[in-house]
């Protein structure tokens, strides 16, 4: 770094720390003895900006002999923009716009010098006609609302249902559309640059969504290490922690579980992972929201102070016991503001003693007549939607996307063995489901013979059409009494002796079936006497069916049992990706470990029955050995446990969940064990195609072929006529799947909306 002839600071702690008037400082005195500054949260850089997103030396500028200036990006975490678009590698910063160092904002003036963007004057949130407008809705869900906050204020927005007020929230945080009107911080248009929300806005969702077996310490740091840039050094996050947890007034349930805590404290929890990053505008969706009393009056005293320390924080809120508490208070019926003030004159507006009963009035008089006077009716009808934000450069989002990963896979895991009774439950299950699989076939002998039989050929089919008439007919009537020495006198004569055999010749149904046989349409001619293969084909299919269910088990669980807190992560700027990779992480070795179980408790206590009932050495002639089977049993929990990935990912709801599980496991009952109906064309190729089930036992059982053809008789042939027996195209067919469910999984995940 060149000598600095200045070191400008700008601390966001305090709302004494927020001066009154722009910070604004000369180009001149910056470069006066060098052609290139730093810009970052090391005290040492030329441009000290004290803010915890902000990385330790962020970005650079260098001025050409022209007097432009170029900035460029050090490898920060949160990136830098340039009027909204992100810089790759380097850029010419032109006057009259705005550079975007994660969360804070400098403003390049003609008159050679630089404003602090978020802070000309008070970072105040400001809204002027904002207005939403859904097509088929007659109503606009926000009509010309029209607001000022300002840091240190606690505010409380109230409303009936259906008056806009999430809307509100989804427009603070950069993700709704507008028709009309301005929402800004600072200054700066939120709703044309979400990204420089990242570290200026925290959000507490209505439904809490906290990782239960973690600590509150571990909680709180895991949002701190997820979303504080990379170059922060653990004794850094460390300090966030402890002020956070401070803050909220939890340093003493740092080291308990938040299963163990009451809800007031769990919301608490949720405020201070938000706060760790000092962000200057805190949003909270329904704070106190199945609290008992106690819990809703702490919760609100804790954000009042928090509103004391500098930051505005806007609580959308039913509940009217506690908003006393607040130094203003915003009220929306129909999309309209209808009050906006102290909490203590909303009575007197509305003209009622309680404010429960202004809402009364709202519904019976319309919120039209409660209207303040800035807002008016809309003028344009039609959706304006305002475009997509650029995004940053493909290996930026790379880089942030491995950093994510290797986060949420240390969380999940931390998570997973933190919670006993679900590793107890993994170990559980396959070695429950071994034990009734192995009990069931315990007196099963599956060395059992069986008779094939086959065509008749054109010789016997001749001998056949001409003797068995004669046969048939000589053990139906009596012909024994004939004087002469006719052949079917003779056999008569000799079946009279044989009752039970002349019965049986005689039998109409006996009759069908020779001809059938002469016919070429019956096979009854003995071939060859070999080991029943179908005894072990379903020993095999109900194996691979166990797996597949435990598989597809685990990777639903893992996806909706924290739901809630991916979307509120995503708002915040996780990638949906880097939150994949944390689950199939956890499915790579929880799906192995299962089958090691579950496949070595079978082939130990499968040799053991073999010899307590005396029977044969097992019969090895229809299936794999056991290491390709354990393979293939891995592979297939994994597709499995991918599928129930993506039916999370599509749902992320628990109640959902269970039903879809019901639903897709009936599809691999049918297409993929040896109840199969997949020896048909097109039952076939939705099992290749969506079936881990079909590909499992394919992998695992073994079918006698002569000239490429099964040589079982049709009904025992589960997989059609022709059959390739191959361990690696199973597995091959089962990674396609893998990959496809996903990659679905991805989809729906980067679909899903904050609100879900």
């Amino acid at each position: 770094m060149t000598e600095k002839t200045s070191n400008i600071q700008f601390p966001w702690g305090g709302l004494n720390d927020i001066a009154d008037v722009p910070a604004t400082f000369n180009i001149g005195d910056l470069f006066k003895n060098q052609i290139e500054i730093f810009i970052g949260r090391n005290p040492t850089n030329d441009i000290w900006l004290n803010h915890p997103a902000v990385s330790r030396t962020h970005a650079s500028l260098r001025r050409e002999t022209d007097g432009s200036l170029v900035v460029k990006d050090l490898g920060s975490t949160h990136g830098v923009t340039l009027d909204g678009v992100p810089v790759s590698n380097e850029a010419t910063w032109k006057p009259l716009t705005s550079l975007g160092l994660g969360p804070q904002s400098l403003y390049l003036n003609n008159d050679q010098s630089i404003t602090v963007v978020t802070r000309r004057g008070t970072p105040n949130l400001e809204a002027k006609d904002l207005t939403v407008i859904v097509p088929g809705r007659q109503k606009p869900i926000l009509d010309h609302v029209t607001f000022t906050f300002k840091p240190g204020q606690f505010v409380c927005v109230l409303g009936p249902s259906g008056a806009g007020k999430s809307t509100l929230v989804r427009c603070m945080q950069g993700h709704q559309s507008t028709n009309e009107g301005s929402l800004l911080f600072g200054g700066h248009p939120i709703l044309s640059n979400p990204a420089i929300l990242n570290g200026l806005v925290g959000y507490v969702p209505q439904n809490m969504s906290l990782h239960e077996t973690l600590t509150v310490r571990q909680v709180v740091w895991y949002a701190a290490k997820l979303r504080l840039p990379t170059d922060t050094s653990p004794q850094e996050i460390d300090n966030h922690v402890e002020n956070a947890l401070n803050s909220m007034g939890i340093l003493g349930l740092a080291s308990q579980r938040v299963s163990s805590i009451s809800g007031g404290e769990r919301k608490r929890v949720e405020l201070a992972s938000e706060l760790v990053v000092d962000p200057s505008i805190l949003l909270v969706d329904e704070a106190t929201s199945s609290l008992d009393p106690a819990s809703e009056a702490r919760v609100m005293e804790v954000l009042a102070k928090t509103a004391k320390q500098g930051k505005l924080v806007l609580c959308i809120t039913h509940h009217m016991d506690n908003i006393s508490k607040a130094d203003a208070i915003l009220i929306l019926a129909d999309g309209k503001v209808v009050y906006q003030g102290p909490p203590g004159g909303a009575c007197a507006h509305f003209g009622v003693e309680h404010l429960a009963d202004a809402f009364v009035r709202l519904e019976d008089e319309g919120a039209k007549k409660w209207t303040v006077e800035d807002s008016q009716p809309p003028s344009n009808t039609e959706p304006v939607l305002n475009p997509l934000p650029p995004r940053r450069s493909i290996p930026a989002r790379l880089r942030e996307t491995i950093r994510q990963a290797g986060i949420l896979a240390g969380r999940e895991f931390t998570a997973t063995w933190s919670d006993q009774r679900y590793l107890f439950m993994v170990m559980l299950m396959p070695a429950l489901f071994a034990l009734i699989l192995i009990g069931c076939h315990w007196m099963v002998d599956f060395s059992r013979t069986i008779l094939l039989t086959r065509d008749l050929n054109s010789e016997e089919q001749k001998a056949f059409q001409v003797f068995w008439p004669v046969l048939h007919e000589a053990a139906k009537n009596d012909f024994a009494q004939e004087q002469n020495l006719s052949i079917r006198g003779q056999l008569a004569f000799f079946l009279e002796s044989k009752p039970a055999m002349r019965k049986s010749l005689a039998s109409d149904d006996l009759d069908q079936i020779i001809q059938g046989a002469i016919d070429g349409t019956k096979t009854i001619f003995p071939d060859k006497i070999i080991r029943n293969p179908l005894t072990t084909f379903k020993y095999l299919s109900v194996q691979v069916m166990g797996i597949s269910f435990m598989g597809m088990l685990l990777g639903l669980t893992l996806m909706v049992r924290d739901g809630g807190i991916f979307v509120r992560e995503k708002s915040a700027g996780l990638s949906p990706l880097a939150y994949l990779y944390s689950k199939v992480s956890i499915i790579l070795l929880a799906t192995a470990f299962q089958a090691i179980i579950f496949d070595g408790i079978l082939e130990v206590l499968f040799h053991i029955r073999q010899v307590a009932n005396g029977l044969e050495a097992p019969n090895m002639a229809y299936r794999t050995g056991f290491v390709p089977m354990l393979i293939s049993h891995w592979f297939a929990a994994m597709g499995c446990a991918c599928l129930g990935v993506l039916l999370g990912a599509f749902t992320l709801k628990p109640d959902r969940s269970i039903i879809l599980l019901g639903a897709m496991m009936l599809p691999q009952l049918t297409l993929g064990t040896a109840m199969s109906l997949a020896a048909t064309p097109i039952p076939r190729t939705i099992a290749f195609l969506i079936s881990p089930t079909y590909w499992g036992l394919r992998a695992s059982q073994l079918s006698p072929m002569e000239n490429g053809m099964v040589i079982f008789p049709p009904h025992m042939r589960i997989f059609g006529d022709s059959f390739i027996q191959s361990v690696p195209l199973a597995l091959a067919g089962m990674a396609f799947q893998i990959s496809f469910y996903l990659l679905l999984s991805w989809w729906f995940l980067r679909t899903k909306s904050p609100e879900t």
